[in-house]
């Protein structure tokens, strides 16, 4: 039986109405998405979301510094810090797993208020940084150890690690970001099928963050931003 198999017969049964945080963003993306939406994914990789959900919007497009050897279009190579786009012309921005290179954090959501309509609105999904598998890591491991555990035991390539700043990877963090409100924070669980030990790890870890107060522990934050005029 392969780790993932094995991994959801388990989790059925502990927790059966548990989502993953990619069900969880791809659920805002359709709930966002319509015939009037204009839509960017920033830092879309090989730009597969828009691949699979572009069809809903009115246009969608996938924008990321680096162009893969194989890229779904509409795609534009830029620096989410200069984007190509006109003021106050896009509805929707998602970034999955971006915000967290962010070096300078309202550097980009300067940028990204600038080519927002009113109203517009900024869905993403991060790391925690409350959470212990982020911050002890941070705190007392080198980077060549982390390197190394997010290559060989997350199975992570090498060339999609890059330095993370943790910017606006807390609650007080993003409400300090200027020139947006907070629509939606939730704190979400990451199960990870790579390894059946590091899956029962994670598990346990959201099994116990379910506890009254603890959700602030959880590894992952999904966060809604609307833009204030």
């Amino acid at each position: 039986m392969d780790n993932r198999v094995w991994s959801e017969k388990i989790l059925q049964k502990l927790d059966p109405s548990f989502k993953h945080r990619w069900e969880l963003f791809d659920e805002q993306i359709t709930h966002h998405l319509n015939r009037k939406t204009v839509w960017l994914d920033l830092g879309c990789g090989n730009n597969a979301t828009v691949a699979e959900f572009g069809r809903y919007a009115k246009y969608a497009a996938g924008i990321d510094i680096i162009r893969m050897p194989e890229v779904h279009r509409p795609f534009v190579q830029a620096d989410i810090r200069r984007l190509p786009v006109a003021e106050y012309s896009v509805n929707l921005i998602t970034l999955r797993f971006v915000v967290e290179h962010f070096r300078k954090r309202q550097e980009y959501f300067y940028e990204l208020h600038r080519i927002l309509k009113p109203k517009g609105r900024v869905v993403f999904v991060t790391t925690n940084i409350w959470s212990p598998f982020i911050f002890l890591p941070r705190l007392l491991l080198p980077y060549k150890i982390k390197h190394w555990i997010i290559t060989r035991i997350f199975k992570v390539n090498d060339e999609d690690i890059f330095p993370t700043f943790h910017k606006v990877n807390s609650k007080k963090a993003i409400t300090r970001i200027k020139g947006f409100r907070i629509a939606k924070f939730q704190y979400i669980s990451d199960l990870n099928y790579t390894r059946k030990w590091m899956f029962l790890i994670f598990l346990f870890w959201h099994l116990i963050t379910r506890l009254p107060g603890l959700p602030f522990l959880r590894t992952n934050l999904l966060v809604i931003l609307e833009k204030e005029e």
